[in-house]
């Protein structure tokens, strides 16, 4: 109910991000992971090797993955992959990664909306005037605090950051 108000211009953010290049340091990044894998420094690096490199930085690729990532690879690359090829294969893991950052900084600003006086909680007052405010929505005060015990894990009758990001992605 929260992220209605944000979604389309969320997802429209993501598309922009889906369509930029890669930094100069998100290249780096990549070349030193490449270069720790390519042991005799040819410029190659194996299959196997590829796994294991997308598993160091972070990415945990499945089986099925890996196995159809071999066969592109044996079939377009004969069984190496050299350091553009791995930049291809890494640029939409680290684009949508980013896209991910940039999702949570949106998530603060649309909790930003609902903590009105800043302190980092949204309490059953701003809840309420926040969802009349934005989407000239009258809740009841039962619909309210339900909203709000649903998302207060810590128990403290109010809902945190966390407790926003956990609720939101359920």
């Amino acid at each position: 109910m929260f992220m209605s108000l944000y979604c389309s211009e969320c997802l429209s953010t993501i598309f922009l991000l889906q369509q930029r290049e890669l930094s100069g340091d998100e290249i780096e990044e990549l070349c030193e992971a490449f270069q720790e894998f390519d042991k005799d420094k040819d410029g190659y690096i194996s299959c196997k090797d590829l796994g294991n490199l997308m598993r160091t930085m972070g990415y945990m690729p499945t089986e099925m993955e890996l196995i159809e990532l071999s066969q592109q690879i044996n079939m377009n690359l004969g069984g190496h992959v050299a350091f553009d090829d791995f930049v291809e294969l890494m640029t939409p893991k680290l684009l949508a990664e980013t896209a991910g950052m940039i999702g949570l900084q949106e998530m603060r600003d649309v909790f930003k909306e609902f903590d009105t006086n800043g302190d980092g909680k949204i309490t059953l007052t701003e809840l309420r005037q926040t969802m009349q405010r934005l989407m000239s929505e009258t809740m009841s005060p039962q619909e309210i605090n339900d909203m709000v015990k649903d998302a207060d894990v810590n128990g403290d009758g109010t809902v945190d950051f966390e407790e926003f990001v956990w609720m939101m992605s359920r």
